[in-house]
């Protein structure tokens, strides 16, 4: 039994050390806000698939970085880090329980000129070839908390996070968080044709993105890939300082050889044993 739970032991540690980019998943956190970067308690490393990307958005809404939020239901429990991650593990399961990403922080999700929600991209792989990402939907609330997370569809996620932060009438509001005055003014034009009818709806809404992704609130496919490809960079970084390349395969390979081969040495120092024992027997016979 000893030598079937060595070589999980082993083969997890290699599965383990195979993904890419690591982040910090705690099994306990306060709800109401938990610096989780910083403590090397109670954690897993997973990976990310894609670096997150800078903050972006209203000002006040900096005091959240660092600190990650808890929501638990009977079967999973999730943990929210604004403008980092969301991660999702089975706490039903006794046997290799299920634990990944739902999402990394990418953009913003706007809707008539507010702040609706924050866009997490590029999870954990999924079914057909897909990754899992999260809609978490920012409201108004008496205390900051990650209230609730669904899955209304295969692998893509809705949560609703409340915050005090904000509350104010004018909290989410888009157009004057634009820092360039030229987006505004861009805006202003694009809203001045839509009403003249000189652009189509479609064409508003194309020039709005191009205007968010000029100020860093959504990404433009490029930006995307340029996020993915630095996480990479970073695996690849990291496995170096580890002692160069290899695949998952081979380092699984190798493990797989070397339980073997202790399992050889301690089979030979098992028929030593009996042998001892046997003899002792033998001579305590021959006293009697």
């Amino acid at each position: 039994m000893w030598r079937h739970n060595m070589l999980l032991l082993l083969t997890l540690i290699v599965f383990v050390k195979c993904d890419m980019v690591p982040l910090k998943v705690l099994n306990e956190l306060p709800n109401q806000g938990y610096s989780g970067f910083n403590s090397p308690k109670s954690e897993d490393k997973l990976k990310l698939r894609m670096q997150p990307a800078n903050f972006s958005g209203p000002d006040y809404l900096e005091k959240l970085i660092g600190k990650c939020f808890k929501h638990r239901d009977p079967k999973y429990e999730y943990v929210f880090c604004p403008f980092h991650n969301i991660t999702q593990e089975d706490i039903q399961a006794f046997y290799e329980p299920y634990k990944g990403v739902l999402g990394v922080w990418g953009q913003w999700d706007i809707k008539d000129n507010q702040f609706a929600a924050m866009e997490m991209l590029e999870g954990s792989g999924c079914s057909a070839g897909r990754h899992r990402s999260t809609r978490v939907a920012i409201k108004c609330g008496k205390v900051t908390q990650l209230e609730s997370v669904t899955e209304p569809d295969k692998c893509r996620y809705a949560a609703v996070f409340k915050t005090p932060l904000v509350c104010g009438i004018n909290a989410m509001v888009v157009y004057p968080r634009l820092d360039a005055a030229e987006l505004r003014e861009r805006w202003d034009e694009a809203s001045t044709d839509l009403y003249n009818q000189e652009i189509t709806q479609l064409g508003y809404d194309n020039e709005l993105e191009r205007i968010f992704q000029a100020a860093g609130l959504r990404l433009s496919p490029s930006d995307l890939s340029s996020l993915m490809q630095s996480a990479q960079q970073e695996d690849e970084g990291t496995e170096e300082a580890q002692g160069g390349p290899g695949s998952c395969q081979e380092r699984l390979t190798a493990l797989q050889t070397r339980v073997q081969e202790l399992e050889e040495e301690v089979k030979v120092k098992e028929e030593k044993i009996v042998e001892l024992v046997i003899a002792a027997e033998e001579g305590g016979h021959q006293d009697d």
